[in-house]
């Protein structure tokens, strides 16, 4: 949260955290969602979004660092569609190289999304870390993805969200090209590889890895998912949390 204040981000920041948090819509997380490992529990937390007064949200972990202010607004990202996530790499192109995702052979991947309504000849995973969906597509957001994961847990699997999220990007696109990930490399990207070697990202160009194809290219995102820098940002929320001036409290959620 930090991070994006200090680059001139000026949307509304809501939070559910466990200790409350400055400058920002600060709630208790909801002991009634369960954080189950798969991670579905982001699909209950955008459902007791759709009353309050935004046209969009958009969802970010909390491995997320910004380094600039985007130099597209999230508006411009969606666009006119309902959803998006960033659609990273392909499944079953010729450029392929990894076998599988999440542990499942990538036809019998692309199959199961076939059965489920998926109809792009070229399929493409996602990261579940950053997704925006548009205040009146929550319901249904919420709906398919809970159909999907209720039809792969049918079929003996236990895929986590980010896979739903990547279904949904395919499903509700008018043209899902524009949710390809090539489109925004000046935008956002993830550090899965351990490219900064721990380190907060600075804003200089790192290594970044195709997850499926395995290909490398030097970039330099405004928003960086940085996966292998949990310790230090950690860290650095400590000494956040050290040198702030006031009292944050918890708002009242539905006041």
């Amino acid at each position: 949260m930090h991070s994006i204040k200090d680059v001139g981000v000026k949307h509304d920041l809501l939070t559910f955290s466990d200790e409350p948090l400055s400058g920002v819509a600060s709630y208790s997380m909801d002991s009634n969602i369960e954080l189950d490992g798969p991670q579905y529990w982001k699909f209950h937390y955008l459902s007791k979004l759709q009353d309050l007064d935004y046209d969009l949200f958009v969802f970010i972990d909390s491995d997320h660092f910004f380094v600039r202010k985007p130099p597209r607004d999230f508006s411009e990202i969606v666009d006119s569609d309902p959803w998006h996530s960033f659609l990273e790499s392909p499944i079953n192109a010729p450029s392929t190289k990894r076998p599988d995702w999440w542990q499942v052979p990538n036809q019998e991947m692309v199959q199961l999304w076939r059965n489920f309504g998926v109809n792009q000849d070229i399929v493409y995973n996602s990261n579940g870390g950053f997704w925006i969906c548009k205040k009146d597509f929550i319901k249904e957001a919420c709906n398919a993805a809970f159909m999907f994961n209720d039809y792969q847990l049918s079929k003996g699997l236990h895929l986590p969200e980010e896979v739903a999220i990547a279904v949904l990007s395919h499903m509700f696109s008018r043209d899902y090209t524009k949710r390809m990930h090539k489109n925004y490399l000046d935008v956002w990207a993830t550090e899965w590889i351990d490219s900064l070697q721990g380190k907060i990202p600075d804003g200089s160009d790192w290594e970044f890895e195709e997850y499926m194809t395995n290909e490398r290219s030097k970039l330099n995102p405004a928003i960086v998912h940085a996966m292998r820098c949990k310790e230090a940002l950690t860290e650095r929320g400590r000494e956040i949390f050290k040198a702030r001036q006031d009292r944050a409290e918890f708002l009242t959620w539905g006041q």
